[in-house]
């Protein structure tokens, strides 16, 4: 469920003629600021990872809720209705060709001065929040290349934000959105298609030494709640080559803060593999830190839909609660955003907020503002406040330097459409009512983790941590994990022994828990525990279907046969001998269903053997129940 804000498709007066030097100060707003009827919640010292919650100074467990101020100090074309332009990079290369670099930095301030004014933070407030999440440019401080060197007015309007935050009793989480070099092929980063942060010493440099440098200037400042690290970092969607990287870089970044640093959380980035690759935090020496991950369920190739919230609550929110428990860190969901009403819209926000909270988890939807080619606020919203009037008719590419800057102050005194909707589900003392299926919460950590006599258990290539509840030699449960055994690497709980020539394994496959429609148990024989190992298993699906699985090469894709149908409890069979491998079920052990296979030479005499559970969904465990279990050998 892990998602990205990459790919979000939403359905004045002139002051002078010539483009200013320095940027003006923020406009009033034409519409009248809202009063906040609510006390304030004050922000009088610095918050703290405590276990898996955020505490203040005296301990006491502080739960953030707020929004991203994004488009602001990092533009996403989308969010202006210019999706035309690929990304900030090339909004700004228009403007530097057509006006020049000096002017094409003033339009910059230009626009950074009304995007975001003194208007904006009582409504932030009226919606009930105590916090924003501040996406910027790395470039906002230092230059893209050159000496490290920041910028003369480098945290200029970091810290005006910090000023209106504390004035509006607001915490700020400081999130460094787009990377040097780019930490992914996304237009998210200010600058699509590079991904240069994973192999570039220097870009890798320039982040450590600017983190440090705003750690510098913020280690005494309270409305600060957290240092974000890295905005998604996805490298390049397709590898996981950023892996280990991201890991070093993290932990390099955190020791240069904390030389500077103590008091501030540090937020340490989820990826699309999720966050179990960084290990424990106590076992790396990191304190004070807290996770985060952005969720989008129903968006991004998944379809939007109620079915799409039910999974993500019976399925991630468990698992990532588990998680959590066991490395003992707080929590930031950065991003997340229901969007469509037929989903359920303001009110399933609101039960995202509450479900969150519960878990003590910190959350900052994306996002506060939007600007839409009509206007208005319309059913399916990304945003709180929308235009209400329509957008300008101004090109970037072509319309008049008068024009422009209109357009760009017209940005910070457009009359607000505000998402009344949502500010009234999260405000309204009792929640509004959502309908979600329910549907089977499965465990995420296993019911039991008996000794085994004579097996051994592993979870291969980061499945799950699985378990078993032993009955007795014979018969036991198998609680395993793991996204599947297929294509050239595998993940699932394997017991086994090891086999050497001929043997004979059976078992009856009692039951098996229907975490999803492919998950597996059966019997295998495999050549060793690395994920792309030669295979053969004799599996059976939670709809009955038995299937013959191999894997005649190192690394080759798997191929499969269907063998037929069966009920439960069915008996498998495996035997070899010499380089014959008979398979065969039978629901009542006198009519059996048999298939020979030639044992590949790559599969070997020397192997393992033994009992394959996996859940087919890596957050849960599947529950698989065998009975009668013999190896003889």
């Amino acid at each position: 469920m892990l998602g990205s804000c990459s790919v979000k498709t939403p359905s004045s007066e002139k002051t002078s003629k010539a483009l200013p030097a320095e940027p003006a100060k923020p406009s009033e707003p034409v519409a009248p600021e809202p009063v906040v009827t609510e006390e304030p919640v004050a922000a009088p010292n610095f918050l703290r990872a405590e276990g898996t919650q955020i505490v203040d100074g005296e301990g006491k467990r502080v739960t953030l809720r707020g929004c991203n101020l994004g488009n602001w100090l990092l533009l996403e074309m989308w969010m202006l209705d210019m999706g035309h332009i690929r990304d900030q990079h090339a909004f700004e290369g228009i403007l530097e060709k057509r006006f020049g670099p000096a002017a094409k930095d003033g339009w910059m301030e230009l626009f950074r001065s009304n995007w975001i004014t003194k208007r904006d933070f009582p409504i932030i407030r009226s919606f009930g929040f105590n916090v924003v999440r501040l996406p910027f440019n790395y470039r906002l401080l230092v230059a893209e290349d050159g000496p490290l060197e920041l910028r003369p007015d480098a945290f200029k309007w970091l810290d005006w934000t910090i000023e209106m935050a504390r004035k509006h009793h607001l915490y700020v989480i400081l999130d460094m959105h787009g990377m040097p070099g780019g930490q992914s092929l996304d237009h998210t980063t200010g600058r699509a298609g590079q991904n240069k942060l994973w192999t570039s010493p220097e870009q890798q440099e320039r982040s450590i030494w600017l983190w440090q440098k705003i750690a510098e200037h913020y280690r005494e400042e309270p409305v600060v709640a957290a240092y974000d690290l890295i905005n998604e970092p996805f490298g390049d969607y397709k590898t996981t080559n950023h892996l280990a990287p991201l890991v070093s870089l993290c932990d390099r970044m955190y020791k240069a803060i904390r030389t500077v640093d103590e008091r501030h959380i540090i937020l340490f980035p989820g990826t699309h593999q999720g966050l179990e690759f960084y290990g424990r935090p106590d076992e790396q020496g990191w304190t004070n830190i807290a996770f985060t991950e952005h969720y989008y369920p129903g968006l991004f190739g998944e379809e939007a839909s109620v079915d799409s919230h039910s999974l993500f609550v019976s399925r991630t929110l468990p698992f990532r609660t588990s998680f959590l428990e066991r490395m003992q860190t707080p929590f930031l969901v950065g991003e997340f955003n229901v969007v469509f009403e037929k989903v359920g819209g303001a009110p399933l926000m609101r039960y995202y907020y509450d479900r969150f909270a519960e878990n003590g988890w910190a959350a900052t939807m994306w996002c506060y503002k939007l600007i839409k080619e009509g206007g208005g606020m319309g059913k399916d919203n990304w945003c709180m406040v929308a235009n209400r009037e329509p957008m300008l008719p101004v090109s970037i590419e072509k319309s008049s330097r008068d024009d422009i800057e209109t357009l760009f102050r017209w940005y910070g005194t457009v009359p607000y459409e505000i998402n009344e909707a949502l500010g009234a589900a999260l405000t309204q003392a009792e929640p509004p009512p959502i309908y979600l299926p329910q549907l089977p919460i499965f465990a995420s950590t296993p019911p039991a983790q008996d000794p085994l006599t004579g097996w051994q258990a592993s979870d291969i290539r980061g499945a799950l941590p699985g378990g078993q509840k032993v009955h007795s030699e014979n018969d036991l449960d198998i609680y395993g994990g793991g996204a599947d055994i297929w294509e050239g690497s595998d993940q699932f709980r394997f017991t086994w022994k090891p086999v050497a020539g001929d043997f004979d394994l059976g078992a009856t496959l009692v039951s098996l828990e229907e975490t999803q429609e492919f998950a597996k148990a059966g019997l295998m024989l495999r050549r060793d525990l690395a994920p792309d190992s030669p295979l053969l298993l004799l599996n059976v699906f939670p709809n009955g279907d038995v299937a013959l699985g191999w894997r005649s090469e190192r690394g080759e894709i798997m191929e499969q046969k269907k063998l037929g149908r069966a009920l439960f409890p069915v008996q498998l069979r495996m035997r070899r001998r010499g380089d014959m491998v008979d398979v065969a079920y039978s629901n009542d052990g006198k009519k059996w269903e048999k298939t020979q296979v030639r044992a590949s030479d790559a599969l070997g005499r020397n192997a393992s053997a033994g009992l394959a559970v996996l859940s087919h969904d890596n957050r849960v465990l599947t529950t698989a129940s065998f009975k009668s279990v013999l190896l003889t050998r």
